[in-house]
């Protein structure tokens, strides 16, 4: 009998981390996405005018936000997510505008902006 509730207790303990792992990983996907995202448009787009664009504080940003989204810091996600659109907006370190423009599109088809209460920008 104590074996049986042992196994029982290990298996519900087991399923419960498994699941707290797929909702974290789905949580943090978008992330992924853009990080991808920008290693493409980094690739395509490696300069503007011949000069070397610096794509490496937008995958920095993201890393940032989902190590803070992991930690459950929506607020660090929020504040991540204004920063990062504001860079594109403004085109930082030297990207590329159609670059910019697309990596924009697609942040705001990925990003759940209800789940971390991020406002639209505009």
């Amino acid at each position: 009998m104590k074996s049986i509730l042992m196994t029982i207790a290990a298996a519900f303990c087991a399923l419960t981390v498994f699941s707290g792992g797929v909702g974290l990983a789905q949580s943090t996907n978008w992330m992924d996405e853009l990080s991808s995202s920008v290693n493409f448009y980094k690739n395509r787009y490696p300069a503007t005018d011949n000069v070397p664009a610096n794509w490496q504080p937008y995958l920095s940003e993201l890393t940032l936000m989902k190590k803070a989204a992991i930690r459950g810091d929506q607020e660090a996600v929020r504040v991540g997510m204004a920063k990062w659109f504001k860079m594109l907006k403004d085109r930082d370190h030297g990207i590329n505008s159609k670059a910019a423009d697309e990596l924009f599109r697609i942040a705001v088809l990925t990003t759940p902006f209800d789940e971390y209460k991020i406002s639209v920008p505009k």
